[in-house]
């Protein structure tokens, strides 16, 4: 038979074959099995006394009776799978002897699968059938004896029973195995052996994702013994996380409360350890199963690997400094809606209340945020932007309230000021606050109500002066509804609520916006003024830009930088952009007598709209108008007249 025993899913079986004769059943199981590609085949025909000295490879062993008896006593690296007997197969026996023999009475000999059931197929076939059991080799002659002492005329089993039977002149029969069987348990090791592989892949994938946790992680079970012990754990512990496997976890490391956790079924969290003369904060969670606690973890972290991370996390947050470096004027596009939009955020401006702003990513919600604060009254006060989804749960708290001397070892001296102080007197943006652990927002809430904050660790009540711009892409409504979200913190939150419009509702805009984006890559870059044929203002205009400006900045990038001499034609943008996603080209007719782009078929309309948007900015100025077009004066006077555009 051919096999592919290189294939990734490929499955090598070891099958021992109890008697010569069914090789051939064997082989065309084989061969005729759905998944024989995969398969491969080593076939053996071993006496028992050979077994304890014969090593296997592969996936799997198959066997039967006493040879698979001998093998789970000799111990295998790989699974055994046990032939099954059928009812089918003694009933074919029994019928032999009774009419090979004549016989009344018949001993089914063999292991406890193979004479399982016995009883039932003695009801079915109206004769007497006894069974016995054996376990070893040695015990067959014995219990072929028993049988015959017991009345027996005649016994069936396997080979050795066979064989010991014919060698004392008792009458007898082979249990042969039928195609079904063999089938049966060719299934069974396929299924098998895939199992183990995808448990052994499972447990590779969380071995690995334990051992490159950033975080010391230890498991153990319901009675407090060692079952998961990482790398990282090992290194502050500087305990051999294999040797501890199995151990109590109170004899191996103490110092972590594992016993309390398992008795009160309770977390606890942020506890501050010594281990190996090391400070760590340590966290520890309860494993529950249904109502009992099957085991616990412990995940833990070196508070002088902490401090560094808070530094570069600071760095990386406070890198534009504590200032709004946009205004209104920076927000660019002439739509009913932009315009609308910006009015309500000037109008907010002018208060002091907290402001809700949502709407999807991309679509400039820090731009609003700093313009407001930057025409409010709080414009020469610090402006403190913090993205909730970037700082790990176990720093944001400190980050945001601060922290008091020695309020855990390794503290700054002197404490730190956390985001609130430093927003004191102006404005605190809290980017994706639908991301805040739910255990800091009911704090987040008490500092918004009471006005005043107490740094972690001190016991100094400090008043803060601050207005919360927070901002989200998420339904805070539907994250109240799941729980994930405090509704008391929400209506904080929400006094006033402005809505960034996604830029597919503003397509209006986006001439503005390509002519402000490719003109500041030129100046970027010292690259000529970048032309655009009109036809492509009109391409851009069917995509639903769902990065929003953010996007579209991105494509106006690559499309300045594919731009043939700063002449951008409409061949290069479906070559920048994901068109076949919303456009498949396949839905497309090279020869159909419509555009290419047939959601935006008034051409003339966008070329109308090109131009007006051109004269606005360039203040009517012909010449200019043009050039930004790229297209000559004269085709500019022709178009306008054609379309009855008046200056």
């Amino acid at each position: 038979m051919e096999t592919r025993s290189d294939s990734p899913t490929g499955v090598e079986i070891n099958f021992i074959a109890p008697y010569k004769e069914l090789e051939d059943t064997i082989n065309l199981v084989f061969s005729t099995h759905p998944d024989r590609h995969l398969l491969k085949k080593n076939l053996y025909l071993v006496d028992p006394k050979q077994l304890k000295s014969m090593k296997f490879g592969g996936d799997v062993v198959i066997a039967r009776g006493l040879t698979a008896m001998l093998l789970k006593t000799y111990g295998m690296q790989i699974p055994l799978i046990e032939i099954p007997v059928t009812g089918y197969d003694i009933m074919k026996a029994v019928n032999l002897c009774t009419k090979q023999f004549d016989t009344k009475k018949i001993a089914c000999i063999g292991s406890a699968n193979m004479v399982y059931g016995v009883q039932s197929i003695k009801e079915i076939l109206g004769v007497e059938l006894d069974s016995l059991i054996f376990d070893d080799n040695s015990a067959v002659e014995q219990a072929v004896n028993t049988a015959i002492r017991s009345g027996a005329e005649a016994v069936i089993g396997g080979l050795q029973v066979y064989q010991q039977a014919r060698a004392l002149g008792v009458p007898t029969a082979l249990v042969e195995l039928g195609k079904e069987a063999i089938r049966q348990v060719l299934d069974e090791a396929i299924r098998t052996v895939l199992i183990t592989r995808s448990e052994r892949e499972r447990a590779e994938r969380f071995k690995t994702i334990m051992d490159y946790s950033y975080e010391g992680i230890i498991a153990v079970d319901n009675i407090g013994r060692i079952t998961s012990f990482n790398r990282c754990a090992q290194d502050i512990t500087n305990i051999h996380g294999e040797h501890s496997i199995g151990n109590p976890i109170d004899v191996i490391l103490p110092v972590i409360p594992f016993t309390k956790v398992l008795t009160s079924g309770k977390s606890e969290l942020g506890i501050l350890l010594s281990i190996n003369d090391a400070k760590v904060i340590c966290n520890l969670v309860p494993i529950r199963l249904g109502q009992q606690t099957a085991g616990a973890i412990a995940t833990f972290q070196n508070i002088t690997k902490v401090q560094e991370m808070e530094g570069h996390i600071r760095k990386k947050t406070h890198a534009k400094g504590l200032t709004a470096k946009y205004q209104f004027s920076d927000i660019i596009g002439q739509s009913v809606l932009i315009k609308e939009t910006t009015h309500f955020a000037q109008q907010y401006s002018k208060v002091d209340y907290n402001i809700l702003i949502t709407g999807e990513t991309g679509t400039g919600k820090e731009l609003f945020a700093q313009s407001i604060h930057n025409l409010s009254n709080r414009r020469h006060n610090p402006f403190v932007a913090v993205n909730c989804a970037a700082i790990p749960e176990q720093l944001l708290e400190s980050e945001l309230f601060g922290y008091s001397e020695g309020a855990f070892t390794g503290a700054i001296k002197g404490g730190k000021q956390g985001y609130f102080e430093l927003a004191h007197g102006g404005t605190l943006f809290l980017d994706e606050v639908s991301e805040l652990p739910i255990r800091l927002q009911g704090r987040l809430l008490r500092v918004l109500q009471e006005k005043e904050v107490m740094p972690l660790g001190g016991s100094k009540i400090i008043p803060v002066d601050v207005r919360i711009l927070a901002a989200t892409n998420k339904n805070l409504k539907q994250l109240v509804a799941d729980g994930h979200f405090r509704q008391d913190l929400l209506y904080r939150l929400d006094v006033l609520r402005l809505y960034i419009p996604p830029l597919r509702k503003r397509q209006e805009d986006i001439a503005m916006l390509v002519t402000w984006f490719l003109q500041n890559h030129s100046r970027k870059f010292d690259k000529p003024t970048y032309r655009l044929h009109p036809d492509v203002l009109a391409i851009l205009g069917t995509y639903p830009w769902p990065g929003n400006i953010r996007e579209l900045k991105n494509v106006c990038d690559r499309l300045a930088l594919l731009a043939n001499e700063s002449w951008i034609e409409p061949g290069v943008v479906r070559k920048v952009m994901d068109f076949d996603e919303y456009f498949p080209s396949e839905t497309v007719s090279i020869n159909a007598a419509v555009p290419i782009f047939p959601s935006l078929v008034d051409i003339k309309q966008a070329e109308i709209s090109a131009i007006r948007n051109a004269l606005r900015q360039t203040n009517s100025n012909k010449t200019l108008t043009a050039k930004l077009l790229g297209i000559h004066t004269t085709t500019l006077w022709r178009k306008m007249k054609k379309h009855r555009i008046e200056e």
